[in-house]
């Protein structure tokens, strides 16, 4: 989408992104080697096994149903490479729709494109049938400066999260088998303050997490917000202050816990309590309710900054993907429990 604040641009698109997407039941995860490759990988005999590896671009966004395909989307060329890991056939697509892609989500049925500034916001590729699709979107979400940057999916739906110029909104999709998915209802979005630009999703059974970034009146800020599901009555925020770079390089949700990626402060934890909620009690109730950052519990990694987040599939495990000065990459495995 068109941004106020031009070098959020710069600051979130050089590096290639994946995300917590709320897809269940395989057993694959993505991790970064370094600047210009990428593994697929499963976790076996508490160690990880690394399947196969894929060339990026530093434009590139990357996504994995978790049991056989791995998607690479060049959002530069707008070319799309589709692996299957098992066979290693390569497939490559062609978008036939007036969009920029933002961000890219498959299951095991269809893949999804959330973009914007064309005359699409959100489409649908279905692997069966081999057709695309347009997904409808609401008039309000059609205006000037409008986009989709990120899609997580629950049970049933495809959830896709609106982007900077108020009011943003969630938009949900019913998922299916067979076709195009069809437009369910949309909710709005409350607000942390002025001109503020969601860049990721997360979403488990029971909460829905937002990674955002604002300006007002010339002091830029980033947020952390959670709901307490997905009718969106019940939320609160954590906030910090822009320091020279950004603090909050990635959140992930594990149960109770909320686990954050600090580049200055290192790996966060905080447990999630029902008293930080506060419950929209009229339309006019717009902002969230803001705790305290000093909520949350953290460990400085010395050997470098801790920039992702990526939870290990049926294990209590997280992977952090951490980059010392010299751009080098290092995963270590933590437990959380």
């Amino acid at each position: 989408m068109t941004k106020i604040i031009f070098t959020l641009i710069i600051i979130f698109s050089f590096q290639a992104v994946f995300g917590q997407n709320g897809l269940k039941n395989g057993d694959l995860f993505l991790l970064q080697k370094n600047k210009k490759t990428y593994s697929i990988n499963s976790f076996q005999n508490n160690q990880i096994n690394e399947l196969k590896i894929f060339s990026v671009s530093k434009k590139s966004i990357l996504a994995t149903d978790q049991k056989e395909r791995v998607v690479i989307l060049d959002t530069m060329k707008n070319e799309i490479r589709l692996f299957d890991i098992y066979t290693s056939k390569e497939t490559n697509l062609s978008i036939p729709f007036d969009i920029k892609p933002k961000t890219i989500l498959i299951n095991q049925h269809n893949l999804f494109l959330g973009g914007e500034m064309g005359q699409e916001l959100l489409v649908q590729y279905h692997f069966k049938n081999k057709k695309w699709y347009q997904l409808k979107i609401p008039k309000e979400v059609m205006s000037y400066g409008k986009a989709v940057d990120d899609l997580v999916v629950n049970d049933s739906l495809l959830i896709a999260v609106d982007n900077i110029i108020i009011p943003k909104y969630i938009l949900y999709y019913k998922l299916n088998l067979t076709d195009r998915l069809e437009y369910s209802h949309s909710k709005m979005l409350k607000s942390n303050s002025s001109y503020e630009s969601i860049h990721k999703a997360r979403i488990t059974e029971n909460y829905l997490g937002l990674l955002s970034t604002s300006m007002n009146w010339g002091t830029r800020s980033e947020h952390i917000t959670l709901y307490s599901d997905l009718n969106l009555l019940k939320s609160f925020a954590i906030s910090t202050d822009y320091k020279g770079k950004w603090s909050f390089n990635d959140i992930l949700i594990d149960g109770n816990k909320l686990f954050v990626a600090n580049s200055f402060k290192g790996l966060g934890v905080i447990k999630i309590k029902k008293e930080y909620f506060k419950e929209s009690m009229h339309e006019h109730d717009i902002f969230n309710k803001n705790i305290d950052e000093e909520l949350i519990e953290y460990k400085k990694y010395l050997n470098g900054e801790v920039i992702r987040l990526t939870k290990i599939p049926n294990e209590p495990k997280i992977a952090l993907t951490i980059r010392n000065k010299d751009d080098e990459i290092k995963i270590k495995i933590i437990n959380i429990e």
